[in-house]
């Protein structure tokens, strides 16, 4: 009989250690409130509990991904369990059974973080083993310095702060409590996301569990409305995600143990700390979106740069890239940081509009094809905003249109006394014109955000001098 051998390896962690984008979030010292809602209570009625489905007769990587985070989902450090394989994947597994287990175990949502090893002594018998588990973690979190500054989308402020919406859903109202594979229990805040992204209504059995799943029901409920497009939901999540967070570069660079110790990392940065790193938000999204019953997905990938996780959405039959962490970043004026935005990572294709950002991943790879024939969308011509009783989009074309857009931002931003920015996408020579008339009236800087399609993206930013 053939020794058991069990080979333990460390997952590379790039995803959460090397992400070097930045979010946004609320601070007490720009007289920033916090979006008031309010908590949905969790009455399930009498419901059926039923157990996530076991991946076995694996054909593919992405087949190991989902078994590893199988595995981590239902298992301990202290346990192997076991899945067979398809013959066409065995025999590619038998070729470098490492490199199929770190990659899978790379891409996996839940096994980049909590996988200890692999067990391939049976492959004669056509199985294969994973050592994988849940162990303690989100438990420290850095704050937030004060010279960190939230700069709020004129959007945002518009659509949402200003709208003090409540629309009102019991927790049989949310899409997923309607239509769902099956209710399954969940202990922790990563289960809770992985088992909304597989199509389950989680059911939380610990108070800290039941209080987040409480308090996202009831941020969906503020910031959304009834009868909302997919599109109209997707653009208030993520605009909920970018404009109420900021990237957590505390706990990426000066951590002082291993990183799964972080809030940052998880749920628990996004809705306790408004504060997080790329896998944090990825998750948010999709536990927001999966709940309003939209199909989304967290993607982990590694490049020359790094790890990074993202989200792919699907809007309407249409698979999109979504990255609300690359949405933002830090701009530095006079000794402080505003973090400021960008919508060209809110529904784009898979190259997405980074020329230094490496966005590739195996993870579910039909997806990703499709994605890489799907076309940006347009956000800046498809907005619109009414204005002195005119309609204006965000894509001018005359100066005129852009000083009066910039005027309806900048009186908003000083009544409000926000940090508050407007991106716009539009040629240099308007956006210069248009500039140095508004400049003489506000508090105001320009910054080149980007392009798209082959314009310019720029964003005027108010109140910051």
């Amino acid at each position: 009989m053939k020794k058991s051998r069990i080979v333990v390896s460390v997952l590379i962690v790039l995803i959460l250690n090397i992400c070097l984008l930045v979010g946004c979030n609320t601070t007490e010292n720009n007289n920033i409130k916090e979006l008031k809602y309010n908590d949905v209570a969790l009455d399930y009625g009498n419901i059926t509990l039923s157990n996530l489905s076991k991946p076995e007769n694996l054909n593919s990587m992405q087949d190991f991904t989902d078994f590893i985070d199988y595995c981590v989902f239902y298992g301990d450090s202290d346990e192997i369990q076991y899945t067979t394989l398809s013959k066409e994947y065995l025999d590619i597994v038998k070729q470098d059974v490492f490199y199929q287990y770190r990659w899978a175990g790379q891409y996996a949502s839940l096994g980049h973080n909590f996988t200890y090893g692999y067990d391939d002594s049976k492959l004669d018998e056509n199985k294969i083993g994973i050592n994988a588990g849940f162990v303690p973690y989100a438990f420290k979190r850095y704050d937030l310095s004060e010279n960190n500054i939230k700069v709020v989308n004129y959007e945002y402020y518009k659509d949402t702060i200003l709208n003090e919406n409540n629309r009102g859903y019991n927790l049989k109202d949310f899409e997923l409590y309607k239509n769902n594979k099956g209710f399954v229990e969940v202990n922790n805040s990563d289960q809770m996301f992985y088992a909304a992204m597989q199509g389950y209504m989680p059911v939380p059995t610990t108070n800290n569990t039941q209080s987040m799943l409480s308090m996202v029901l009831g941020i969906l409920n503020r910031i959304l409305d009834e009868n909302m497009s997919t599109y109209d939901k997707v653009y208030r999540i993520y605009n909920y995600l970018v404009c109420e967070n900021t990237y957590d570069y505390e706990s990426l660079h000066f951590k002082d143990s291993p990183h799964t110790d972080y809030e940052a990392y998880f749920l628990e940065g996004v809705f306790n700390g408004k504060n997080a790193v790329c896998d944090g938000i990825a998750k948010a999204m999709v536990l927001m979106c999966r709940l309003e019953g939209i199909e989304a997905y967290h993607i982990g990938a590694v490049g020359y740069q790094g790890g990074h996780a993202y989200t792919y959405i699907n809007v309407d039959g249409t698979y999109y890239l979504c990255c609300p962490t690359q949405a933002s970043f830090v701009q530095k004026e006079n000794g402080k940081r505003y973090h400021c935005h960008t919508y060209s990572y809110m529904l784009t294709d898979y190259y997405t509009s980074s020329p230094n950002w490496d966005f590739y991943s195996e993870q579910l790879p039909e997806i990703g094809e499709k994605i890489k024939s799907t076309p940006k969308y347009d956000y800046w011509t498809n907005y619109k905003l009414e204005i002195g009783g005119k309609e204006y989009n965000l894509a001018p074309t005359n100066k005129e249109s852009l000083v009066a857009i910039l005027n309806e931002v900048g009186v908003v931003a000083q009544k409000s006394n926000r940090a508050m920015q407007i991106e716009i996408l539009c040629n240099y020579d308007v956006a210069n014109e248009a500039f140095d008339i508004i400049k003489e009236k506000y508090d105001v800087i320009k910054i080149n955000n980007g392009m798209f399609e082959g314009q310019k993206l720029y964003a005027f930013v108010f109140g910051v001098k």
